[in-house]
């Protein structure tokens, strides 16, 4: 909880009546210069109980960062470095183009989003993302396209035994066109 010993000793002054948990509709209190911790972006339009409550100190969720409030969305499937893919304005993944740190981290997976693979949707291949999982999933080019290489019959690809190793003719532009 926020520690009152400073403030005015009228309550009035901020909370309606005898209900602490609303605030009147001109209160106004300088976060950034009265405990050194400025509020940006969403956080600045969060009500103050979100935060100051009776689960304990916020000093102790803001030691953790991001996940000591928000908790681990992605189930233990990625770093708890939050700014990565998010600011404080939005949870929407933030520059998941081709100049990302996004595609820094997949390229650092072993699975650089080039082509093609950088404008696909994030739940194009990460199915579970919805729910805030973000998984390792496979990296063999039939693990998504497997229905393109049954397909693939002009030569037939399966027949030759070719169902792997597509980037030796193909490149991740599209699939159409390889070169021999």
């Amino acid at each position: 909880m926020l520690s009152h010993e400073t403030f005015p000793s009228d309550c009035s002054l901020c909370h309606v009546g005898s209900n602490w948990h609303e605030l009147t509709e001109d209160f106004e209190f300088d976060h950034d210069a009265m405990t050194g911790r400025a509020l940006e972006g969403a956080h600045a339009e969060a009500n103050c109980l979100r935060c100051h409550n009776d689960r304990g100190p916020v000093q102790v969720f803001d030691a953790k960062g991001c996940v000591g409030c928000h908790g681990d969305t992605h189930q233990g499937s990625l770093s708890t470095n939050c700014q990565d893919c998010h600011n404080q304005d939005s949870w929407s993944v933030l520059n998941a183009g081709a100049n990302s740190e996004l595609t820094g981290l997949h390229r650092r997976a072993g699975f650089a989003l080039i082509g093609a693979h950088a404008m696909a949707s994030c739940s194009r291949c990460h199915t579970g993302i919805d729910r805030g999982a973000v998984l390792p999933i496979s990296k063999s080019c039939a693990s998504c396209h497997g229905s393109d290489l049954k397909n693939a019959l002009s030569p037939n690809h399966v027949a030759l035994g070719w169902t792997n190793r597509c980037d030796d003719c193909h490149q991740p532009l599209t699939w159409q066109g390889a070169e021999l």
